[in-house]
């Protein structure tokens, strides 16, 4: 259970609350898709930690990324014309490059070109990786770009989806690290995120295993990244299941997925205080990964597939969220039968735009995400004393160790020493060498 004062401190990102300042000098932050960023196209508006951004891409790939209001008289650079490199404004012709700078002044009488190198532009740092385009949007020098395992893969081996949620950020931080639900929500979903389907002696049928398992066991590591959480569940023929997620504070979370040089990941990105966008990936070290990749077609059931928004809400709260009765009826466990992420994206925002966890009954199941919470808290009272947020910083951690694992393993097998044996069976099943190698 958490404070109202808690709540608020992990939930507000917009103005000078505290979670957002720490939010824009910590890390880069995913913000698009590269599929919605193409030359002389329309600027994409972005609005991040409640401020508001245009995005484009140049000719030449490079990305602009600036303020929103126009440097001039503040309009709408979202309206303004893509001249390739520079935007012009339509109110009175100022151009504003991708570097960062007035370009022309037209409306200014005398030394234009004087004139336009005095004005200041804020523009920010980009990169694209794990098919997704990153921004720093602090001040000074931005920190080393994130050590992923999405980042390591090939061309074509990353494939993301976004989908805008309509609730505070970090309730999807929660769902995303919270395995308990993975047998209640998505029971219906259950026959195909196992794309083995083997039963606990490798034995083709059985997909649904893990539906007949007991509730989790939490262990909780801290490591240089944030956390490890892994769920520990006792099968019914006597075996160990494991499931280890990694959040990668403070955005992202890896889940497992099958095999080993394979996995997903989400990212949570809060818009203002009450939206958030959900990045969702899947990635292999091996095989090309693109829209009829099988992990992705397990999460869509009816067909529909559109990259910049993935799974939109049927409806409003009025509504339950266009929920279907019939096919609860008909057998499906929620009646959202047409997309996995729209089961979660639903429950998060029934729980209002900012929920007040000053009223939850937490349980033994709910372990990961309060050890998130206090991991999230601690960032910011090591921020306020001059610290960085995950304190003593490490990032030179391969990227191996971030990877996310499922695994069936014996009663009496350390799950500690499968976890550990991840980075050499990444190795071996994929020619990789660590990132830090």
């Amino acid at each position: 259970m958490l404070s109202q004062a808690n709540n608020d401190l992990l939930t507000l990102v917009e103005g000078d609350a505290p979670m957002g300042r720490v939010l824009r000098q910590w890390a880069w932050t995913p913000f698009a898709l590269p599929s919605q960023l193409r030359p002389y196209e329309a600027p994409l508006k972005v609005r991040l930690l409640g401020e508001d951004y245009v995005a484009w891409r140049t000719p030449d790939g490079a990305i602009g990324f600036i303020d929103q209001a126009c440097p001039h008289r503040r309009a709408s650079m979202a309206l303004a014309r893509n001249e390739g490199c520079a935007l012009r404004c339509i109110f009175h012709g100022w151009t504003v490059h991708a570097d960062g700078y007035v370009a022309e002044a037209p409306s200014h009488h005398g030394d234009a070109e004087k004139f336009a190198a005095s004005v200041k532009v804020k523009h920010y740092p980009t990169f694209e990786g794990g098919d997704m385009v990153w921004v720093y949007l602090g001040d000074g020098d931005p920190p080393p770009r994130p050590n992923l395992p999405m980042f390591q893969c090939g061309e074509g081996q990353v494939y993301t989806v976004l989908t805008k949620a309509y609730c505070n950020w970090f309730q999807g931080v929660e769902g995303s690290i919270d395995t308990a639900h993975l047998t209640s929500l998505h029971t219906s979903w259950i026959p195909t995120l196992s794309p083995k389907g083997k039963s606990e002696e490798g034995q083709k049928g059985d997909k649904d295993v893990i539906m007949q398992a007991e509730a989790p066991i939490y262990e909780i590591q801290r490591r240089p990244w944030g956390l490890t959480a892994v769920g520990l569940r006792k099968t019914p023929k006597g075996k160990l299941h494991m499931r280890a997620s990694q959040y990668v504070a403070p955005y992202l979370t890896l889940i497992p997925s099958y095999p080993h040089h394979t996995g997903t990941f989400f990212a949570i990105v809060p818009v203002d205080n009450t939206h958030h966008l959900l990045f969702s990936g899947a990635f292999s070290f091996k095989d090309q990964v693109d829209e009829n990749w099988p992990l992705i077609r397990s999460m869509v059931g009816n067909g529909r597939l559109v990259k910049e928004n993935f799974a939109p809400l049927g409806g409003g709260v009025d509504e339950n969220f266009g929920q279907d009765r019939e096919a609860m009826a008909n057998g499906h466990f929620s009646g959202f039968p047409n997309n996995l992420l729209e089961e979660d994206m639903v429950v998060q925002a029934s729980m209002g735009p900012i929920t007040d966890r000053s009223k939850e009954h937490l349980s033994s199941s709910d372990t990961a995400l309060v050890q998130a919470r206090m991991l999230m808290l601690k960032a910011l009272r090591n921020d306020a004393e001059g610290q960085h947020p995950l304190s003593p910083r490490n990032a030179d951690y391969g990227f191996e160790e971030a990877m996310p694992v499922d695994a069936m393993i014996p009663i009496d097998e350390n799950w500690a020493d499968v976890l550990e044996a991840v980075p050499a069976k990444l190795r071996e099943t994929t020619g990789a060498a660590s990132a830090g190698a």
